[in-house]
């Protein structure tokens, strides 16, 4: 058997991931025509087809299925093995830093500019975008870390705990909640809630709510939103209520006729965290970085208590 290369099997890997030739090539930077070249000469040297091609539509085979995932161990390995080889660092150089949309504005301004003092030499650059998006980047390689709600459950990723937020209560100003601290979980059940559109791993932590709450059938509403600015413009308008990241009050609060109203303890919420493979060799600027991150979170004047 002919030997078998990382370029082939990161082509294998991106078709099989986007079931579209085009769209592989271009996420792993080849031309198509090289992309072809190196799966047809990987499917020779296994003496197996891995991808059935037809005009109209582009098919994993059984046997493609069973070899993906030890195709992406392979990569990774050599992935790893790749970055043992650069000489050690600390918090220094490019790092790619995935964060989802309902953490993005309210933890960023406050990271970045204590990463500028703390850790001039890091080359950060964001990539804001849903959670499993950021998760597949993760795991081809696309970005380093990630901020996420935890827990991702994702084999192969490991978890810092950063903080916790609670989840309040948004409802237009003039509505009797407004201003409350001690509201019941279950009032839930009596209001129109509105929120993100499916992809947002915020619409499923409040879905979880709601159904703990009693109310099932949240989620339903037409009136959906890619964004949280969005979701409060409609609150303020008067068309329903929704759960906001406490982080988030103070920025998309502003301007609105928006009422807030706190949850009776122990409120809901989310554990934050940095997501990073478990092949990687920065483990320990992560942790670093984890605390920054924390210290963060106090200095900006988060609603969020930090884990340490």
């Amino acid at each position: 058997m002919a030997a078998i290369t990382v370029v082939q099997l990161r082509a294998f890997i991106a078709i099989a991931q986007t079931t579209h030739f085009g769209e592989a090539a271009a996420l792993i930077g080849v031309s198509q025509p090289t992309l072809s070249q190196a799966l047809s000469t990987l499917e020779a040297n296994l003496d197996v087809q891995l991808i059935e091609r037809n005009p109209r539509k582009v098919l994993v085979t059984a046997a493609g299925a069973k070899l993906l995932p030890f195709a992406q161990q392979a990569v990774n390995a050599m992935d790893a093995v790749v970055e043992a080889a650069q000489p050690a660092r600390w918090l220094s150089g490019p790092m790619r830093l995935g964060v989802i949309p309902t953490i993005a504005p309210y933890l960023l301004p406050s990271v970045l500019r204590i990463l500028q003092r703390e850790a001039p030499d890091l080359e950060i650059a964001v990539h804001e975008d849903q959670t499993w998006r950021l998760i597949d980047a993760l795991k081809r390689g696309d970005i380093d870390v990630a901020i996420l709600a935890l827990p991702t459950n994702e084999p192969g990723l490991h978890e810092i705990p950063m903080y916790v937020e609670d989840f309040v209560l948004a409802l237009p100003a003039k509505s009797d909640l407004a201003g409350r601290v001690d509201v019941d979980p279950k009032t839930l059940a009596s209001l129109h809630l509105l929120l993100l559109d499916e992809g947002h791993c915020l619409r499923d932590q409040a879905l979880d709510v709601c159904a703990q709450a009693g109310a099932h059938d949240a989620g339903n509403d037409p009136a959906r939103a890619s964004s949280l600015a969005t979701i409060v413009q409609l609150v303020s308008a008067g068309l329903g209520a929704t759960l906001l990241p406490a982080t988030a009050v103070s920025v998309e609060a502003r301007g609105a006729a928006l009422g807030i109203a706190h949850f009776k303890a122990p409120a809901p919420g989310r554990r934050i965290g940095l997501v990073y493979r478990s092949s990687t060799r920065r483990t320990q600027e992560l942790e670093d970085l984890a605390e920054i991150l924390r210290r963060a979170v106090i200095k900006g004047k988060l609603a969020a208590r930090p884990l340490w």
